[in-house]
């Protein structure tokens, strides 16, 4: 197995080969470190390369990437239907980069290279097929490229938009075009709408400072991802975080707990199947806070009263699925308890060690009818499974 890094990858694509067919694109000196990618996420790849994408790239380098032998012809072996006819719910066809010239071909049956013979069968064989177009913006945007793009979608082919930069659509992130690869396949949660509350919440002392928790939404932004990977349909994330949100995660920004609050109560009248709060919110109020900046030179006596849990909150007015996290020092401890029945799954996680961040920890799984005890489990991994179980009960 390639070594890869836990917090970067959730494995969503282990037991699935991905076919990997290449066109003539300068954005092809990608594709190196986009199959080693892949195979980081669980895939076996196999690389199938047209003439010109074998002229801009040696095979070699792609044979090297997926330690896999690359189809530059299609020969007596008839690997245009070898490789997809068997298990063909397993396979996944990524034509990437995509030229002006191939996406020409796929969407008019033309079949006289690697890329776009490839697709006609794989396409015809019910293999779900990915796209990441890469070309100068001006073809990208020619009505008969635009024309061809939307023929092919209206038939569920996928397609990863293309990173516009100047005069350039450069092949999209490695992350993205995964991303989309895992949702063309799983479909745990298709059609869902979730609302992730991820991040740390501020008490304001005076107009300045704050208490705080601790909390980096690392957690958040992977329940954003898995979520989008099992075919949530409406991702909103209200909170804050120090790492970047994918495009397709709508961004509600809250620090106070007066915003998150606030914002997360007016999220819920949009109407959502399952509301996630992983946030690191302080449980105490400023009894009364300044409205000028106190001084350094000060001695400061703080009054702190207990605040209503925001998920008390939540379920007044969501009758939806709702889900919390609970930092405590016991794994067996009655989450369902603490949280008064008030919820429908509880995380719970200790924080022997730091609890935040790139991270992995022990965790346990409680809903009414049972539980599930995760050892020692990295984050993209945990909150996969968290919406594996979620998924179950929606």
């Amino acid at each position: 197995m390639l070594p890869y890094d836990e917090n970067s990858y959730s494995r969503m694509l282990e037991g699935y080969t991905v076919i990997v067919a290449t066109s003539g694109s300068i954005s092809i000196y990608r594709i190196p470190d986009l199959v080693r990618d892949l195979r980081r996420e669980g895939a076996e790849v196999i690389v199938g390369m047209s003439q010109s994408s074998a002229v801009m790239v040696s095979p070699e380098v792609m044979k090297w990437a997926s330690e896999k032998d690359v189809v530059t012809e299609i020969t007596g072996r008839i690997e245009h239907i070898s490789l997809f006819s068997e298990n063909p719910e397993r396979k996944i066809l990524l034509i990437a980069p995509a030229s002006y010239n191939t996406l020409g071909k796929m969407a008019n049956g033309i079949t006289d290279s690697v890329p776009s013979l490839f697709f006609s069968f794989a396409f015809g064989h019910g293999v779900k097929t990915v796209v990441a177009p890469a070309m100068h913006r001006s073809m990208m945007e020619n009505p008969i490229n635009q024309e061809n793009i939307a023929k092919l979608k209206s038939l569920g082919v996928t397609f990863v938009d293309p990173i516009y930069d100047d005069e350039k659509a450069k092949l999209s992130g490695n992350a993205a075009i995964i991303d989309s690869l895992c949702r063309a396949v799983h479909r745990d949660l298709y059609g869902k709408r979730i609302l992730i509350v991820s991040g740390r919440g501020e008490e304001p002392i005076d107009p300045v400072r704050s208490i705080t928790n601790a909390g980096s939404g690392f957690t958040g932004v992977w329940l954003a991802r898995n979520a989008y990977r099992l075919g949530a349909s409406t991702i909103t994330y209200v909170g804050n975080t120090q790492f970047d949100l994918p495009g397709y995660v709508g961004y509600v920004e809250a620090r106070s707990m007066d915003e998150f609050e606030d914002k997360t109560m007016e999220e819920i009248n949009k109407g959502y199947d399952a509301v996630i709060v992983s946030a690191a919110l302080p449980d105490f109020r400023v009894a009364e806070r300044s409205q000028r900046k106190y001084s350094s030179d000060e001695t400061l006596k703080i009054t702190l009263e207990p605040r209503e849990k925001l998920i008390y909150r939540v379920r007044e007015k969501f009758r939806g699925k709702l889900v919390a996290f609970r930092l405590t020092d016991d794994l067996n401890e009655d989450a369902m308890a603490h949280f008064d029945g008030k919820i429908d799954l509880a995380v719970v996680n200790t924080y022997d060690h730091d609890p935040f961040g790139r991270v992995r920890n022990n965790y346990r799984f409680v809903w009414k009818d049972g539980s599930r005890f995760l050892e020692n489990a990295p984050k993209p991994m945990m909150t996969r499974m968290l919406l594996e179980q979620l998924s179950s009960m929606i």
